[in-house]
């Protein structure tokens, strides 16, 4: 288990690995067209992202079996390991890889957001444990898990590919 905080100024996290994530689309994207290059990535087993509904500084739980918490809403997706990490991020760290080519995902100052896991495919349940619409900025509580679990048979089998970002209202 890991406990891992991120900022979120825009209501937009996930899980990435950013050795195949595709990042740079253009000096002068859209949210059309980023949103199109984020479901795409999450189809391709390289990235799962969801909205939050607010903008927080998040406490996030990984895990790698079920707890007993209640979750407001939960959802699964496959995402691939190539390189023995993937990275929490937000949508602030994918539109700056966006529109400009030289930044590299993880920045630096998101170095620290790794989650270290063997290579291969898993199956990854995201439980948001909290109501957007009755939240308390006062808590200390964890706001999201990320439950992960290494599966061997194809990806296929878990999850159908999105349409739109999970969760998203754009």
């Amino acid at each position: 288990m890991q406990i891992l905080e991120i900022s979120d100024d825009s209501g937009f996290m996930g899980i990435a690995n950013f050795s195949r994530y595709r990042s740079f689309l253009s000096r002068n994207w859209d949210f059309e067209m980023i949103k199109k290059r984020i479901v795409e990535e999450i189809n391709s087993h390289h990235l799962l992202f969801w909205s939050t509904g607010l903008e927080n500084t998040w406490k996030v739980k990984i895990a790698f079996e079920n707890s007993d918490s209640t979750a407001f809403r939960e959802n699964r997706g496959v995402i691939e390991v190539t390189d023995g990490e993937l990275f929490l991020t937000n949508y602030e760290a994918l539109t700056m890889a966006a529109q400009y080519q030289q930044v590299k995902l993880p920045e630096s100052h998101h170095k620290d957001l790794a989650i270290k896991l063997e290579n291969g495919k898993y199956m990854v349940k995201f439980r948001q444990l909290f109501n957007p619409d009755e939240y308390d900025f006062a808590t200390e509580d964890i706001n999201f898990e990320i439950v992960l679990m290494r599966i061997e048979k194809n990806p296929e089998i878990y999850v159908n590919n999105v349409n739109e970002i999970y969760w998203s209202a754009y």
